[in-house]
Formats: C-alpha cells, structure tokens, sequence
C-alpha cells in the first residue's frame, strides 16, 4: 500500500537566526545612513546660519563706519564712531527713534569675537596671517611717500622724516592728530565654524572725510 508522503521541509533554527542578523544589520546600517544625512544637514543649516549672521555682522560693521562723522581712539583692535542719525547735534544710546549712535568696535583675541558696545556681533574671528583686524588710511595722498596710491597711517606717522612738520611724530604710534587725517578703516579677518571658514576683506571710507 502506498502512503502519502507529506513535505515537512522548513527553517532551520540556524537558518531563522541568520536571517534575523541579516535583517537586523541591513536594518542598523539602514538608520546609520538615515541619521548620517540627517545631522550632515543639521550641520550644513547650522554653519549656513552662523555664516549668514557673520555676514550680516560685518555688513553692519562696514555701514555703520560709512555713514560716521567721527573717528576716534584707533587701534589694531578697536575704534569708535559717532553716526548722527537724528541731525540733532548730540550723539545718543539710544536717540529718540532707537537708534544708537555711539559705537565702539572692538576685537577680543581670547574670545575670537568682534564686538559692538560690549555686544557680541561676529564669533569665530581670527585675524589673516599678520594682518591687523582693523588698520587705517587717509586719502591724503600728498602723504603717500611710497606711491603706492594709498597713505597708510604708518605714512602719517612718519611726515616729520620727510620734512613735513605739524602733522605726525614719527613714533610709531596711532596718536597725537594722526587719528584726525584718517578716512579709512580697513577689515582684515577669518571666521571659523566647525572647520569652514570665510575671509572678510573690506574698506570703509567715512563719509565727512572724502
């Protein structure tokens, strides 16, 4: 008599806990590539923020220098302007519309930030190889001894050596009535985040003193 064989052929256990580990890695190495593009374009949105807020930063910077009416106590680090806004002859902070108008701009090397009256205005600064953060020239260009087509303040500093009295005291220094000849602020730094960084570069002509 014949009998009915019946296929009882299945999965191993072996065979069931190879398939779970390949299903449990293409799993795990599914989430790393989904969780890898999700924090690349968290950082990528994060350093396009900071940069746009550097940017803006430096716009600020470089308006606020333009529309000045005074310049006073440069240094390689730091320097103030006065900006009018309201025509009402007195340099406030706040006027009466919010604007202020007495800005000083300074550079602390030990916090790498540019700062506006104490504020935080730009993070991440360093300066460009050996050039100062803000530097300064006139558009007197009868100082101009070395032809270059721009009158350094170093230029300024130095008219005494060339036989120009009353202006300038050949000591090196930004001071005495240098400052007063000057009409240009020049920027020169780098801003860094997670490792990308821009160079601003820039000048400012102040705009009573063209």
């Amino acid at each position: 008599m014949n009998r009915l064989r019946t296929d009882e052929s299945g999965m191993t256990l072996i065979e069931i806990l190879v398939s779970l580990s390949l299903f449990a890695i293409v799993t795990v190495g599914f989430y790393q590539v989904l969780f890898s593009g999700t924090n690349g374009a968290d950082t990528a949105q994060r350093v396009t923020r900071v940069s746009q807020e550097a940017r803006l930063g430096f716009n600020r910077i470089v308006r606020d220098t333009r529309e000045a009416s005074s310049l006073t106590n440069p240094s390689s680090t730091s320097y103030n302007v006065k900006i009018d806004f309201n025509s009402d002859g007195v340099f406030e902070n706040p006027n009466a519309t919010g604007d202020y108008e007495d800005l000083t701009f300074t550079y602390d090397a030990t916090e790498k930030e540019i700062r506006l009256n104490g504020e935080t205005l730009m993070a991440g600064v360093e300066p460009v190889g050996t050039r100062p953060i803000f530097d300064y020239a006139s558009n007197l260009l009868e100082y101009d001894w070395n032809r270059n087509g721009i009158a350094e303040w170093q230029e300024i500093d130095a008219t005494p050596a060339h036989g120009v009295s009353g202006i300038g005291n050949n000591n090196g220094l930004l001071d005495g009535n240098e400052p007063d000849l000057l009409s240009n602020v020049i920027f020169s730094f780098r801003v860094t985040v997670d490792d990308r960084t821009s160079d601003f570069f820039s000048e400012a002509q102040i705009r009573n003193r063209r």
